[in-house]
Parts: structure tokens; sequence; C-alpha cells
């Protein structure tokens, strides 16, 4: 749920844009990270950088692991789920 994930330490240093990272007890090694200069970018992925969802243009990234499509796609209506 929305109100489970706080936001974290990560810093990718990968990106130069403005980014809020969150994480959630619930979901070890993934991250929440919303694009402040572009949303089309916000995403969950796993903490090694490896695997990507764009929730907004629901789409995973090239190269990422088959085997997490189902915890990215869960972490994400995680987050958006409210009471």
């Amino acid at each position: 749920m929305m109100t489970d994930w706080k936001v974290s330490n990560y810093v990718d240093p990968n990106y130069g844009q403005t980014w809020v990272y969150k994480e959630n007890p619930a979901f070890p090694g993934i991250h929440f990270s919303f694009s402040v200069g572009n949303v089309d970018r916000t995403h969950v992925a796993t903490n090694d950088s490896v695997s990507y969802y764009f929730g907004v243009t629901k789409s995973f990234n090239q190269g990422h692991r088959q085997t997490d499509e189902a915890i990215l796609l869960k972490a994400w209506k995680d987050y958006y789920t409210t009471k």
C-alpha cells in the first residue's frame, strides 16, 4: 500500500535528474523511483539496476530478467494501492 513505501537514501549515480526513491520492506531488493522531470521514467526496479518496469508506459527495460516481471508488477500495483 502506498503508505508502506518510505523515502530511502538510495541514490542512482547514473542519472542527473531529480528523483524520489522509495522502498517498502514487503519488497526487499526493489525500489520505486519517481522522476520529477519526466514522469514516463517513473519506475519500480531491482536495486541491482537490471530490471525496470515503467508503469506509466507499461513497459520493461530491454535486457530485464523475465523472472523479475511478476514482482515488479506487484510492487507497482502495491504502490498505487490506497485504502
